[in-house]
């Protein structure tokens, strides 16, 4: 036996970077030969990423810096891609003071979002799921309809009511939100009086294919109508104008 050899391979399990645990971690628990115990492993996930420090992603902290955000023409959101496949994606956001990521959905995804520098604003909603009587006539007359849109290729804009499922102040030290296909699935972030940045897991991603019926677009909403203190119609609307992102590269661990 090397005696060496043993040494070294048990140190490099101890010295695992924090980041490289917790894309394994992901991998893992979002595979489908495990999907009998996703709801365990997203809370082991959920814990190993409540421990990640914006150090453990290699990330620049001249992002923190509101000079950065003063500069002419820079972007109101950077964007660092950490890792993507067709499982998951892996990104760190950073939001200028006082910008307000707008409002959107996760078609069919589960999220965790992890604040890693400065604070946020997050409030999600969830999907309440109204029902209203149709008679026959009606259904039919309105299946005409949709399948008539559909046919011409026309995008219907939804609109549906959602219950505020959080509001809250998020820094370094706040635990990590989590997202699922039905809970919290809507979600806007706003930066207070500093930038702030915040990494996160998605999975399935974006443009991935959502079976007998399409890519996952994200859709972007504003509330409607405010029904009662934890009751709104949310709208859906085009992407905002204000909404636009550079990109600088991500220099953390090694992934993949």
């Amino acid at each position: 036996m090397d005696i060496r050899h043993e040494a070294k391979s048990a140190m490099e399990i101890v010295n695992i970077p924090p980041i490289v645990s917790t894309y394994r971690q992901a991998l893992h628990t979002f595979d489908d030969k495990y999907k009998n115990d996703l709801n365990t492993n997203l809370l082991k996930l959920k814990s190993m990423m409540n421990n990640l420090k914006a150090e453990d992603l290699g990330y620049d902290n001249t992002l923190s810096d509101p000079g950065t955000w003063r500069r002419p023409n820079k972007a109101p959101c950077t964007y660092v891609e950490v890792f993507q496949n067709s499982l998951v994606n892996m990104s760190i956001f950073v939001l200028k003071p006082g910008f307000k990521m707008p409002m959107h959905d996760h078609p069919h995804m589960h999220g965790l979002l992890k604040v890693i520098a400065g604070a946020v604003r997050i409030r999600s909603f969830t999907e309440f799921p109204l029902k209203e009587a149709v008679n026959e006539i009606d259904f039919a007359i309105r299946a005409k309809h949709e399948a008539a849109r559909i046919a011409h290729g026309i995008h219907k804009r939804r609109r549906l009511f959602a219950t505020v499922s959080q509001d809250s102040i998020c820094a370094a030290n706040s635990e990590t939100c989590v997202l699922t296909p039905t809970i919290s699935n809507y979600h806007e972030i706003e930066a207070l009086e500093f930038p702030a940045a915040f990494f996160d897991i998605l999975s399935p991603p974006y443009d991935t294919l959502i079976e007998n019926i399409g890519p996952r677009r994200c859709r972007y909403y504003y509330v409607a109508n405010e029904i009662s203190t934890n009751l709104v119609e949310l709208q859906e609307t085009k992407v905002p104008d204000c909404f636009y992102c550079d990109q600088v590269p991500y220099l953390g661990p090694y992934l993949g």
